[in-house]
């Protein structure tokens, strides 16, 4: 019963609510998304160790999502982890781990719809979930996550670059970027928030935690900047394993286990966001940090909400973790958290429908068969298929949860990243009021809309379907011309966007 009342009740959230009139970076303004294929870099990966190979350099691939007839240029940019245990699908004992993944795509796709840029980026995979000592368990996974921390900030460097160098032909502002993890992308988001010195990981509230402690006394760190690299992955270094190396974790003697990507550009980004991840280590959390939202379920048997062992999906035990229960509550002690305060009340019906005391965290309970990623369905079938039995074919529920994410996300980034967004519950005005002149109509080429004082901040137009085809946002002026460009003969509708609300008018295109 319990799960029914949740469900009903994220289904009146996604088709029930509307806070106002559509406004960017709350609500969706754009109905069509594109999808470029991009390569931010390359490096050496562990995964082919597994079948008794020797370290591969793959390139390193992201899908990234943009709004269609966008004007804006300098958009915020979100860097999307995907889920799926560190091993690739089908092997990985999940119901996705892929670029392509239901969830992956429908998330990209709304948040682009919403005025978001959003990359959707592979990382290197590779751990042994089935050796024998906890230890190798350990040592395997805490390798995965540092070298995936490395891609992520090797990535948002190659968008700085861009940004810098080449045009900034992905339209992104380097000066808003979150990065949200799901699954294992969270352990990701989570640690290339927070780990940010080196010397932290040997620093830990447990200092033997990521030691390999022999019978004769001798330590043998787990993660060495001289084979592995700096934390950003930007400082050149030998990375090649030694006689020294090969004796201890017998990776075969001469390989290279990693190659700088993009140096001279910053790793940092301003806002992280957590699915069902945990951190290696809470100490790792420092006052004067990012926020953090995070989405988890409490009764996650992988993944533990609080802290406690991690296990494998084959039951392992593998280390201890912090989940998103703990670090929440470290968060608001710390205060990074504090700027959510800041979104005005009657805004946030995503954070009231919560029921969670700590800022920025939304707990699922009672989920769909007890499942820890609400969120996630599979839409594969045929081959490759899914290693496990039961995964959630139910799109329409997934896509509930979905808005529910994203509608708890959409005003605590605003605040975070500053993108002024418009917290006014919007009214339809005066016609009267603005002198409002729009002209020509019906036209050929260009219509020209003009206020008396009022100054129009967003022009969307749509077509009589209800579709969006155009939007400007920016504009913040009295005088706009608009250009027809690739708009068919017809009729639309321009709904002007001002500070006090809104206003609609009819135009025409002919010839």
């Amino acid at each position: 019963m319990q799960y029914l009342k949740w469900n009903v009740l994220l289904l009146l959230f996604a088709f029930g609510i509307n806070l106002s009139a559509q406004t960017r970076y709350l609500t969706p303004v754009f109905s069509e998304v594109s999808k470029t294929p991009v390569v931010y870099g390359s490096n050496f990966t562990f995964l082919p160790l597994l079948q008794g190979g020797h370290f591969t350099r793959q390139p390193l691939r992201m899908e990234v999502y943009a709004p269609v007839g966008d004007t804006e240029t300098a958009r915020p940019l979100i860097i999307y982890l995907h889920t799926g245990n560190f091993l690739p699908f089908p092997i990985n004992g999940s119901c996705g781990g892929t670029l392509i993944d239901s969830a992956n795509v429908a998330f990209a796709t709304r948040l682009a719809q919403i005025g978001y840029v959003v990359a959707v980026m592979d990382y290197r995979l590779g751990w042994n979930p089935i050796a024998v000592q906890e230890s190798a368990r350990r040592f395997t996974l805490a390798n995965a996550v540092y070298r995936g921390v490395q891609d992520v900030r090797s990535c948002i460097r190659f968008f700085r670059k861009n940004a810098a160098e080449q045009g900034n032909s992905f339209g992104i502002d380097p000066d808003k970027i979150v990065v949200w993890g799901q699954g294992a992308g969270g352990y990701l988001s989570l640690a290339a928030a927070y780990l940010n010195q080196f010397s932290e990981i040997y620093t830990t509230t447990d200092p033997d935690k990521f030691n390999v402690l022999f019978s004769n006394g001798t330590v043998f760190p787990m993660i060495q900047e001289f084979y592995n690299g700096d934390i950003n992955g930007i400082q050149a270094a030998p990375g090649v394993v030694d006689v020294a190396y090969n004796a201890i974790a017998g990776f075969p003697l001469g390989d290279t286990m990693y190659v700088q990507n993009t140096p001279g550009y910053s790793s940092a980004f301003h806002l992280a966001v957590n699915m069902s991840g945990a951190l290696l280590d809470s100490s790792w959390v420092d006052a004067g940090e990012m926020p953090l939202i995070s989405y988890h379920a409490p009764t996650d048997i992988f993944v533990p909400c609080g802290t406690n062992i991690l296990v494998s999906h084959l039951l392992k035990p593998v280390v201890e973790t912090s989940g998103s229960c703990d670090l929440q509550q470290i968060a608001d002690n710390l205060g990074l958290n504090d700027i959510f305060e800041t979104i005005p009340a009657g805004f946030d019906p995503y954070g009231e429908a919560s029921g969670s005391s700590l800022s920025g965290f939304f707990p699922f309970y009672d989920t769909p068969a007890n499942t820890s990623a609400p969120w996630e369905w599979t839409s594969y079938s045929g081959s490759p298929a899914p290693a496990i039995a039961g995964c959630n074919v139910n799109a329409t529920v997934a896509h509930a949860y979905i808005d529910t994410i994203i509608g708890y996300f959409a005003p605590r980034a605003c605040v975070t990243l500053g993108l002024g967004c418009n917290f006014v519950k919007t009214t339809e005005l005066n016609d009267l009021e603005l002198g409002l002149q729009v002209s020509p109509v019906p036209s050929s080429d260009a219509v020209t809309f003009q206020t008396k004082e009022m100054p129009i901040r967003q022009i969307y137009v749509y077509d009589l379907s209800g579709r969006m085809v155009k939007a400007h946002t920016g504009i913040n002026s009295t005088v706009f011309q608009m250009q027809r460009n690739s708009l068919t003969i017809g009729m639309y509708i321009a709904e002007l966007r001002f500070d006090g609300g809104f206003l609609k008018r009819k135009i025409v295109f002919n010839n």
